[in-house]
């Protein structure tokens, strides 16, 4: 769908085809608008922002400035969280999403796994704010704790007692600081705590890959979507880090690896 396309389905609340099916004209106050979003478009504002939503694993979802915005590239990384759940048939599968954003992984796990709950952590009050939005929308509020806090905080004070977790799963930001003002005019439109991974970019994968084998199961999942070229400096950090098995990469639609799986060997936790 073009950009026109998406502008003109979110302004008459249709379908891409009912635009050449079943067109019809666009009233003066529509016609305002449509030019304020052409407007705000060739701003560098992103498209999402301006239509109020984005498509994600099927689903729609709200989004704003508040949070970043679902790329299509983290589907693959909902559709390894989606295998390890068949995998693992847990009766009660609890999951962990660290940097929740606009909920749209925590979301499309409560959806599709019926045995699931999840907790969903995010710095930011704005964007569990969102989050709670599309929660709403998709009727899975039952399923699904929001906490707001630092998610270095939670890892680090997480209790031995507490129960753990079967899957980790986190898309968190690995942008190093220093090339944020080179990303393209519409990304940095969203929020740079979202983006910003520190000095390397690597900032966030430290405290995930160290914590993760106290916060899970033995036996449990770690899921992580990483940045070009990551891998290599990952690979190291599991390889340093003790508690981990079965490490595996996969690549995204452009050749890319851009997800990590691996098994917590942990002792210490129960199956």
């Amino acid at each position: 769908m073009t950009e026109e396309e998406l502008m003109l389905s979110s302004l008459l609340d249709c379908r891409r085809i009912d635009l050449y099916v079943d067109p019809k004209p666009l009233s003066l106050r529509q016609e305002k608008k449509l030019i304020q979003m052409q407007l705000r478009r060739r701003q560098g504002e992103p498209l999402q922002y301006i239509v109020g939503s984005v498509e994600f694993m099927g689903l729609n979802f709200v989004v704003d400035s508040r949070v970043l915005i679902p790329r299509p590239e983290t589907e693959i990384l909902l559709e390894r969280v989606l295998t390890l759940a068949q995998q693992l048939r847990s009766p009660h599968l609890r999951i962990l999403d660290l940097g929740t954003g606009s909920g749209n992984i925590a979301i499309s796990l409560a959806k599709f796994i019926d045995s699931s709950s999840v907790t969903a952590i995010d710095i930011s009050p704005e964007a569990i704010e969102l989050a709670k939005m599309n929660v709403k929308n998709h009727s899975v509020a039952s399923k699904i704790n929001f906490i707001h806090t630092d998610m270095i905080e939670y890892l680090s004070h997480y209790r031995a007692e507490e129960e753990p977790f079967d899957i980790l799963v986190s898309n968190p930001p690995y942008i190093p600081c220093a090339q944020i003002h080179r990303l393209p005019k519409d990304v940095q439109c969203e929020p740079r705590i979202a983006l910003d991974g520190g000095e390397d970019g690597l900032h966030f994968y430290r405290s995930i890959i160290e914590r993760a084998p106290f916060i899970l199961k033995r036996g449990g999942y770690l899921v992580l979507e990483l940045g070009d070229g990551q891998k290599v400096v990952l690979e190291e950090l599991l390889a340093n880090s003790p508690g981990y098995q079965e490490i595996n990469f996969y690549k995204d639609y452009c050749g890319i690896d851009r997800v990590l799986v691996a098994k917590v060997t942990n002792e210490n936790q129960p199956n």
